[in-house]
């Protein structure tokens, strides 16, 4: 008997210490993140604006949201950093900028000029892109989502703001918890919009590949809910012939192999000993 107890003491202690170490949950997320992004269609309603910029709100109303976006090499599990983020969604109503007859279903619509809630952002060293916008609207037969592409290899010019060339490596969208959107058409100016919502599961491009970027939506103050903004950091895994070493940077607490993520083998290699032990006492 006390053989037995022995043996469960021996088993416990250094797995519940490994358990406790936070570099083993950092490589079970790491493991689980650095993943190929599944991709989704460009949409009608792309437009090359090459405007880099942070807030792309400019007057539209809506709740203030912050979405990061961290990309990834896949190849590598590492940060890319000089990457650029091409983001663009409808507004409160449903309209996109250059878009805004062909939104409303006018016949024959012409294009415009407007560039609200469009823009472009660079990577940092950590891999992330961030941008101040505001929370999507919706139209008919689409769910809730944001288009987004990822390009590398570009040049950016720090005069114009303007950003050309380069290689997409990423299209895709982002989409919304439907329960959550709930709540935001309570909200004006959503809840002055009388298009009938289409919901996730309604959706046939969220249906090949969209739960892989259902965002996880926060309040960034809590203490204010709506008025206070929303924030989220969505993870983008990319992967092309055209990513190298010198595309990506290692980063302070770097996304992939960690050392302590062998402690599971660790574990395996004790609990087998430990049984041998046992069995020859």
């Amino acid at each position: 008997m006390m053989n037995i107890i022995l043996f469960l003491l021996f088993l416990i202690l250094p797995c519940s210490s490994l358990q406790q170490d936070p570099s083993l949950t950092y490589c079970q997320k790491a493991s689980s993140a650095c993943i190929l992004t599944p991709e989704q269609t460009e949409g009608p309603y792309y437009w090359n604006s090459t405007f880099v910029r942070q807030n792309i709100s400019e007057d539209r109303s809506g709740i203030r949201f912050r979405l990061q976006v961290l990309v990834l090499n896949v190849n590598t599990c590492q940060p890319i950093a000089n990457a650029i983020v091409d983001l663009w969604h409808c507004d409160a109503l449903g309209l996109y900028s250059h878009y805004i007859s062909a939104s409303n279903q006018i016949p024959n619509p012409q294009n415009d000029n407007q560039t609200f809630l469009r823009g472009l952002q660079i990577t940092n060293n950590d891999g992330i892109a961030t941008f101040d916008t505001i929370y999507p609207g919706w139209y008919a037969g689409r769910t809730i989502h944001i288009h987004i592409k990822v390009h590398i290899g570009g040049e950016y010019n720090s005069e114009t703001s303007l950003y050309s060339g380069g290689t997409v490596v990423h299209t895709g969208q982002l989409f919304f918890n439907d329960s959550f959107s709930d709540t935001v058409a309570e909200q004006s100016p959503y809840n002055s919009h009388n298009v009938r919502r289409t919901l996730n599961s309604q959706d046939g491009i969220y249906a090949s590949g969209g739960s892989y970027t259902l965002m996880d939506i926060q309040y960034e103050n809590g203490n204010l809910g709506f008025p206070g903004g929303l924030i989220t950091t969505v993870t983008l895994g990319v992967s092309s012939n055209l990513l190298s070493s010198e595309t990506t940077t290692s980063t302070t607490n770097p996304i992939g192999p960690n050392p302590s993520c062998g402690s599971n083998i660790f574990i395996n290699v004790y609990v087998i000993f430990m049984l041998f032990f046992y069995l020859i006492i």
